[in-house]
């Protein structure tokens, strides 16, 4: 399992791939559909509702406590992601929440001590820093990345 060095940097290069061919489209590419019901726009806040929610995990990581808190459920993840892509900002202003909401987050995986990422071999699974960039993060990147790009090709 990927060190904090190589965690962080896994999650750039995600970030930085998902990036590129949606940084320069116009405002009306982000209100077409394409990942199921959801547009650009959608798509973005669904990921940025997801930064805020981790980046409040790990900042509970870092204080010492319980990554989610009492009472929070994260399970259904229909919920959560319907309630996140409600938010969208129309047009280029999605792709700015969306990169405020990436550096924030990103911020906080950086500011966790390097023994929080790796292996438990107690355990023998990730550690919570490599656990949190996984399912928000560079899976996120990984699940959408290939659907984004049919829909970008789409476009041509």
């Amino acid at each position: 399992m990927a060190s904090k060095s190589e965690a962080l940097a896994e999650l750039d290069a995600g970030y930085a791939k998902f990036r590129a061919p949606i940084a320069d489209l116009d405002d009306a590419a982000y209100a077409e559909t394409w990942l199921g019901t959801w547009n650009l726009s959608q798509c973005l806040a669904h990921m940025s509702g997801w930064y805020r929610e981790m980046t409040g995990a790990i900042d509970r990581v870092a204080a010492g406590e319980p990554p989610v808190p009492a009472g929070t459920d994260y399970n259904d993840t229909e919920t959560w992601n319907g309630k996140f892509s409600a938010q969208a900002k129309p047009g280029r202003e999605a792709l700015a929440d969306w990169e405020t909401a990436y550096a924030a987050y990103r911020e906080a995986a950086g500011s966790l001590p390097d023994e929080l990422y790796g292996i438990d071999p107690a355990k023998n699974r990730p550690l919570i820093g490599n656990r949190l960039l996984q399912g928000a993060g560079i899976g996120h990147f990984e699940e959408h990345q290939p659907e984004l790009e049919h829909w970008l090709a789409s476009r041509k």
